[in-house]
């Protein structure tokens, strides 16, 4: 701006008052497009139990944001969490971690299927002012499960899939309650992620410090069950990277190509929606199975053992020979969870979202470890997303809305 003005006084012949006034046009217009290409950031306070983090920054901005803004609750909820690593394999959290991260090589497979996702941890470890290896580390929950092959997993999520499009023209829904380890309740956030120039939006639901669990874009939603019993992989896409990246997705096949295209670090079932189309996908290392309740195609549901998919985990058949003798040629698998919600769905004669909220809210579907319970209908000109921030019996839930 001072040279500006210095060839302006070199312009002898304009009066100094014309001089004044073209000087502050230009520094309005330097402002004007300053704020205009500023990002903004704002943590939306609205509802107590559920902090809402709106970004539209590039990944790295987006985590950088995240981690500075959430610092104090970050640091809390991963001194939780280093707590119950070395309550449960005693030894310190800081030799876990590099334990499990130097027998484990999952970068590659980020850096080839969402290099962005890894750009975004590496913002939060900036913003959070926490080492990379850790909140790393501390995305990998599904993969530490599954590797580390803890006796008591608390990780037990039940999702239903329902396809009314395909029936009657209605909307389409998927629906999860994500039960975690009671020390991530509280911390539960939701990410409003936009991206102007590709004119995108996701909702992700999520806790502090980690990049998703399940959301919602424009056109499909995902939720995710841990399968523990099936053959995971060292150098695969982890479950966090996988439920994001199926979110950069603009269409349903694009979603189901790459969820089998992949090779997966974790067994997990990810049922994906959109307004015409739903599908259960069983997912274990380099093998992945639909599974389907009947051949109407109309619903289906899920829990955390698997149904269709028999390439287990290694140790798991280790577990069933001992248990047999030998590894039976096929296994049928329940629970009450899955039978409760299976109960509900095929007793209705409607399965609209009432009916969803009701066997999400029914004992065990709705226990103890729930953390949040999330409804995703998929319509014509708009999506929605329901969030129950806690146990649905008790937790209200709140409506966002994505329209097309």
């Amino acid at each position: 701006m001072t040279e500006i003005y210095q060839e302006f006084k070199q312009m002898k012949n304009i009066p100094q008052a014309i001089l004044i006034i073209l000087l502050s046009v230009i520094l309005i217009s330097s402002v004007n497009i300053k704020d205009d290409s500023r990002k903004e950031v704002i943590l939306d306070s609205t509802y107590s139990n559920l902090p809402i983090l709106h970004l539209n920054g590039t990944p790295y901005e987006n985590g950088f944001q995240h981690g500075t803004i959430m610092k104090n609750r970050i640091i809390e909820l991963v001194g939780l969490w280093k707590k119950e690593i070395e309550n449960n394999y005693q030894i310190s959290a800081v030799e876990f971690i590099k334990i499990f991260l130097d027998s484990t090589n999952y970068i590659p497979a980020i850096k080839k299927w969402t290099p962005d996702l890894l750009e975004e941890i590496k913002g939060i470890s900036a913003g959070s002012g926490i080492d990379f290896n850790t909140i790393f580390a501390f995305q990998l929950i599904d993969e530490i499960w599954t590797n580390a092959r803890l006796i008591n997993i608390p990780h037990h999520c039940t999702s239903v899939g329902i396809n009314n499009y395909k029936k009657d023209g209605s909307s389409n829904y998927i629906a999860q309650n994500i039960d975690i380890t009671p020390f991530y309740h509280g911390f539960e956030m939701l990410l409003d992620i936009n991206d102007k120039d590709s004119n995108s939006r996701k909702f992700v639901t999520t806790f502090v410090g980690y990049i998703g669990a399940n959301g919602l874009n424009k056109n499909i939603g995902i939720t995710g069950n841990t399968l523990s019993d099936l053959k995971s992989s060292l150098n695969g896409l982890p479950v966090c990277c996988i439920i994001r990246g199926v979110l950069e997705k603009a269409s349903f096949d694009d979603a189901v190509n790459f969820i089998k295209t992949i090779k997966h670090a974790s067994g997990q079932n990810y049922i994906i929606g959109s307004r015409q189309e739903i599908i259960s996908l069983e997912c274990a290392s380099d093998l992945v199975t639909e599974y389907w309740p009947d051949s109407t195609r109309n619903y289906t549901f899920h829990a955390n053992k698997p149904l269709t998919n028999t390439l287990y985990h290694p140790e798991y058949l280790v577990y069933l020979k001992a248990i047999y003798g030998t590894i039976p040629e096929t296994i049928s698998f329940s629970d009450k969870r899955l039978e409760t919600m299976k109960s509900k769905i095929l007793n209705s004669q409607s399965i609209g979202l009432e009916t969803i909220m009701n066997a999400l809210s029914t004992k065990p579907v709705c226990n103890s470890n729930t953390f949040v319970s999330t409804i995703m209908e998929f319509n014509t000109d708009y999506n929605e997303l329901r969030i129950s921030p806690g146990s649905p019996d008790s937790t209200e839930y709140i409506v966002f809305r994505i329209k097309k």
